[in-house]
């Protein structure tokens, strides 16, 4: 067996070659302190982004100030040379520019970072389902004669790799709305060959703000959240993780480079290097409008989905694994288009106010509100789309009716009489509805009833009367007497003097 080589104390380096023979008259314990912060020193640099160059020379005019520092006996140029720092010395520190790569390039270290294999093997179609918007790199032009690319809203069934996607061409400014998201989504749930996905994997765009309003829309389907691994039936991709969504970007990848490559107007993925049929002029459009590109796409799209794939599928192409689990006994799940639409709404209260609504600013009516005014109601309002009608609710979740907009007629219109005519009576029919049960009650003579078989108050005996004295229990009197009773009184005064007057007379004689 061959003796292991030994090292002997003075011949390992402290630092460099170089750097140790120049500072050999120092202590060792002051040299190994002096190297070890110069290996940190390197790792900082590194770690706040300096390239190779300039970790070499900061790093090495930091251990010139420190040699200097411990007491050499020499100008900074003079050990400088000695202070040079070799590649290997260097280079060891390498590693912590992870850490300012995570810093400043969050996504280039997620690509980077370790992670599970996943496979989609023995996923049912449509158990999971991947959504994303994808920006195509193809110049179509716009009715005004500008160009665009166009966006697609794509949808990935894991089990089968089978991809659908809805084409829209945005105005210049826009881009895609939520709105286009849920027609998108509402179009693959009526599609026969698709129908309601059990869970959803969607992006963090703003796009698919919509997604919060799935768990409702996936109770409509009669689906339980609850069995999904992760607790729910909605899985949102975290920021800057585009291998969670892997497949549907490999397929996007596969699309783009395979497939519309070979359509006029394509550009590729590097706007400052587009693919050009003439040199020095703007690429050329797709040689069409956007209907017939998308007439076009749908065609490519089935290329790609009978087109053999390996991985999970093993050499058979999407639509083939498809078919072979419907031929096994899958069934898809269908969904109601108009109830699944209401799931993307919010509710709210309104009062009724002369068989109307107000909402938005606009009035809404239907006749079988006639019955309800006054009444508090519950409206559906829809979050991202935008509806023609408005579904009304009583408190307790019965439906009333559909309210629509309640035009406004002029004076001189004969329309807006013969409307008003029929209102009024669609509101004596609600009378008449409301009446229909009813039995007259004289509701006066009711309560006199009520209050007559009440028992009477009892009467408590009086302690005594209060005195205010004489002049003022007068003139309370006066003032709460009635007419009948002041000439009363002034009678009595009347006769009372004309009686004191004759006394007088009568005393006056008899003298």
């Amino acid at each position: 067996m061959r003796k292991r080589r030994e090292t002997k104390p003075e011949s390992r380096l402290i630092l460099t070659k170089r750097w140790d023979a120049a500072t050999a008259g120092l202590d060792d314990a002051l040299r190994a302190e002096i190297a070890r912060e110069v290996r940190q020193r390197i790792r900082d640099l590194w770690g706040g982004g300096a390239a190779y160059s300039v970790v070499q020379r900061l790093a090495g005019e930091y251990l010139a100030d420190l040699t200097l520092k411990a007491g050499i006996g020499a100008t900074f140029a003079e050990i400088m040379p000695a202070c040079e720092l070799p590649k290997g010395v260097v280079e060891a520190g390498r590693n912590a520019r992870r850490v300012h790569q995570y810093r400043t390039d969050i996504k280039a270290w997620d690509d980077q970072r370790p992670r599970v294999r996943l496979t989609s093997a023995g996923l049912a179609p449509m158990e999971l389902v991947f959504g994303d918007v994808h920006h195509f790199d193809v110049y179509v032009a716009r009715p005004d004669g500008t160009l665009a690319t166009p966006k697609g809203i794509a949808w990935l069934d894991a089990g089968t790799r089978r991809v659908r996607i809805d084409l829209v061409l945005c105005e210049p400014g826009t881009a895609i709305r939520n709105s286009d998201v849920i027609d998108s989504f509402i179009h693959m749930t009526q599609d026969p060959h698709w129908g309601m996905p059990a869970k959803l994997y969607l992006d963090n765009g703003s796009e698919y703000g919509f997604a919060e309003f799935l768990p409702d829309a996936l109770k409509l389907a009669g689906l339980d959240c609850k069995d999904f691994g992760r607790g729910r039936a909605l899985i949102r991709a975290t920021a800057y993780n585009a291998a969670a969504k892997g497949i549907l970007e490999g397929s996007f990848r596969v699309i783009e480079q395979t497939i519309l490559s070979a359509v006029p107007g394509y550009i590729g993925g590097d706007r400052m290097n587009s693919r050009r049929a003439n040199l020095g002029k703007a690429p050329s459009p797709f040689n069409g409008s956007f209907d017939d590109f998308a007439h076009d796409f749908v065609g490519l799209l089935a290329f790609y989905n009978t087109k053999r794939q390996t991985g999970d599928l093993a050499g058979r192409s999407p639509e083939q694994a498809y078919a072979q689990a419907v031929a096994a006994g899958w069934q898809r799940t269908d969904v109601d288009e108009l109830a699944l639409m209401t799931a993307f709404s919010m509710e709210a209260r309104r009062t009724v106010q002369d068989g109307k609504i107000r909402i938005g600013g606009e009035w809404f009516y239907c006749d079988e509100l006639a019955r309800h005014t006054g009444d508090s109601v519950s409206v559906r309002l829809p979050k991202y789309l935008c509806w023609p009608a408005v579904p009304v609710f009583t408190t307790k979740g019965e439906l009333i009716g559909i309210a629509l907009p309640d035009p406004v007629y002029s004076r001189l219109d004969p329309a807006g009489a013969s409307e008003a005519a029929r209102r009024k009576g669609v509101a004596r029919d609600a009378i008449r509805a409301e009446a229909a049960d009813l039995n007259r009650i004289d509701v006066k003579a009711e309560m006199i009833a009520s209050g007559r078989r009440q028992s009477a108050p009892p009467v408590p005996a009086s302690k005594g009367t209060i005195e205010l004295g004489r002049d003022r229990a007068e003139i309370g009197r006066r003032i709460m007497e009635s007419p009948t009773e002041r000439r009363d009184r002034d009678r009595e005064e009347k006769q009372a003097k004309l009686k004191a007057t004759l006394e007088r007379t009568a005393r006056f004689r008899g003298l």
